[in-house]
């Protein structure tokens, strides 16, 4: 009876042990599958178009893109954060320099990036959506450099289109286009 007690137990302990793995395991996937983009909005559609860009080409593949120097074969002079997700880009002179920029409609976690405002003690995780404006300079080691980047857009855009001369044109889920334009630092709605 003692025996047969303790191959009970035994069998019970395993089985536990076995359910509390899966469910581990499950957890860990589930979070690793959050944290890579997989539970996205379904409504999203993705731009995948591949575009010349100053001296460079921009593809757009996997939600990322690479920077190529010299054209589509060149090497590799930038890519996005594996953990940001590009959902549109727009490559025109937004701030008036002369000189193309790259424009991201990105989803990234959290608001902010390394450097936040001093009144926030704790950046967020979940994936939200951002526009990033990128200056290509290829006689500078880092070849691109940031310009501008968002905190959190307040709304769901679906996308981001050059609008006349400097203006940047962002419609949202239901279809209302609002005009943007590059204003001393940073972009500025005009209506």
């Amino acid at each position: 009876m003692n025996m047969n007690g303790s191959r009970k137990s035994r069998k019970i302990l395993k089985i536990i042990l076995i359910s509390i793995g899966v469910v581990a395991i499950g957890i860990v996937a589930t979070c690793l599958l959050w944290w890579y983009g997989f539970f996205l909005p379904r409504w999203i559609t993705w731009n995948t178009d591949d575009l010349a860009f100053e001296e460079g080409y921009v593809t757009l593949k996997g939600r990322g893109i690479t920077l190529r120097e010299g054209g589509k074969d060149g090497s590799v002079a930038w890519r996005t954060q594996r953990d940001w997700f590009v959902q549109d880009l727009v490559i025109k002179d937004i701030d008036r320099d002369g000189k193309e920029e790259l424009i991201l409609l990105v989803w990234k976690h959290g608001s902010y990036g390394e450097h936040m405002p001093f009144w926030v003690e704790k950046n967020d995780k979940a994936l939200k959506q951002h526009i990033f404006i990128y200056q290509y300079e290829p006689k500078r080691e880092s070849k691109i450099r940031a310009i501008w980047m968002s905190s959190q857009i307040e709304y769901e855009i679906t996308d981001i289109s050059s609008g006349e001369g400097s203006y940047l044109n962002v419609t949202d889920r239901s279809g209302n286009t609002r005009v943007w334009t590059w204003r001393e630092f940073g972009l500025k709605l005009v209506h």
